[in-house]
């Protein structure tokens, strides 16, 4: 137990405490993430990382320079000359094959993680939504169950009396009280998930359990099903801009690059120098400055090399391989958003029609009650609850679903 409590103290030192906005919206929890996800700040980090290593493969071209400098006498038979000199010497790269075999390669580790970057953007967002509507759905169902328990609750009071004065059944009064039990349990379960919900949304915001969120706005996206859905084939054209797909296809292109310049790498180095200063051995037969430019080259063939380009190759074929692959998938996971959307369009008709009829229905339950007429106003209370709750995951799935799928076209939905 003190261990567990230990590990519990432990945990809570990592996270954020912040008081959130009370009510919480979605944009609140959207902006928050943005400034607490570790893995988009480490990401972030990587990207920095890369920058450097291509700027150490950019760096190599830079003039060097260093200092000479010497206080000597060397020995001419009987005499000591004087040996000291004092040089200063210059040294820039021009071309190196090398090097810009490296800086093409780096360029394409660099162009990948930042695509890995808007992926975990997506990731985090779906997430984050996820998580929201999770709550607002929770609270739903709290309240459903509330109302379920107070039904049931009326209703065994009232067999409650008739059996206190014989009118009915101990059967009829043990049914009661289980269906108040049993929605008991129901409201127990509600009230756990609200808190589950809660803390999971403070989980992937790094706030702390002690700072999850209370009160949160039910989104409204009514206006969404107003808007046309776009065929498939809108879609279908633009899968060529899905991230994934395009670090499959840099990567294939980096991959081409590097073949093509191993191929035509002949180990070429041109250098240029200069040294300018004086030296005392010798003096009147050296100037004061040296300059010139070096070319230098391996000769014959390279083994090494041939096996490189040999094993890009084969590299080569792997990568188009795995674009084939991802573009089928794409095909066959765009195709499902687009019908799941279809079928929720056609749902929340459905559920807009429903929730008319339960909320008339409700109207004449509650005139009746008023006018002490028998009345089941408390299942028509629950009935309409339960289909607001319905109509809003179908809402729910909708959003998360026209999401994904923007996603796969790499676009970013404004919802």
């Amino acid at each position: 137990m003190k261990f567990l409590s230990f590990l519990l103290l432990l945990v809570s030192s990592f996270v954020h405490s912040e008081q959130l906005p009370n009510p919480l919206t979605l944009g609140d929890a959207l902006k928050l993430s943005d400034e607490h996800n570790f893995a988009e700040k480490q990401q972030l980090l990587n990207i920095d990382s890369e920058q450097h290593r291509l700027s150490d493969w950019e760096n190599q071209y830079d003039v060097t320079s260093n200092i000479d400098l010497q206080l000597a006498k060397r020995s001419d038979y009987n005499s000591a000359i004087n040996n000291s000199h004092a040089f200063i010497f210059l040294k820039k790269t021009l071309y190196n094959q090398a090097i810009e075999i490296g800086k093409n390669t780096q360029l394409n580790t660099l162009n990948n993680a930042t695509l890995s970057f808007q992926q975990l953007q997506q990731d985090k967002t779906i997430g984050i939504m996820r998580a929201y509507f999770d709550i607002v759905l929770a609270d739903l169902s709290y309240e459903t169950a509330l109302e379920e328990l107070a039904m049931f609750a009326v209703q065994e009071g009232r067999v409650k009396d008739d059996y206190d004065i014989q009118s009915a059944s101990e059967v009829t009064l043990l049914e009661k009280q289980t269906k108040t039990q049993i929605s008991q349990i129901h409201r127990i379960r509600a009230e756990s998930k609200q808190i589950q919900t809660r803390a999971k949304l403070a989980q992937l915001l790094n706030i702390s359990y002690e700072d999850r969120p209370d009160d949160v706005v039910m989104p409204n996206y009514k206006s969404l099903f107003k808007k046309e859905l776009a065929e498939f084939s809108y879609y279908q054209e633009k899968l060529t801009d899905n991230l994934k797909l395009k670090q499959l296809k840099q990567a294939l292109s980096a991959i081409g690059r590097q073949i093509s310049q191993q191929k035509s790498n002949l180990g070429i180095v041109l250098n240029s120098s200069a040294r300018i200063g004086e030296q005392g051995y010798l003096r009147e037969k050296n100037g004061q400055w040296r300059a010139g430019i070096q070319l230098s080259m391996p000769f014959g063939t390279d083994a090494k090399q041939d096996s490189e380009i040999s094993q890009l190759m084969i590299q080569s074929k792997k990568k188009q391989l795995e674009i084939e692959k991802i573009q089928q998938d794409l095909l066959g996971e765009a195709l499902d958003h687009h019908l799941n959307l279809s079928a929720l369009r056609q749902i929340h008709k459905a559920l807009i029609v429903e929730l008319d009829y339960r909320d008339l229905y409700l109207e004449k339950a509650r005139a009746n009650y008023e006018m002490e007429i028998k009345s089941d106003i408390g299942k028509a209370m629950v009935n309409y609850t339960d289909t607001e709750r319905k109509l809003a995951e179908n809402e729910f799935n909708y959003v998360i679903t026209l999401k994904k799928l923007h996603h796969l076209i790499g676009e970013d939905y404004e919802i």
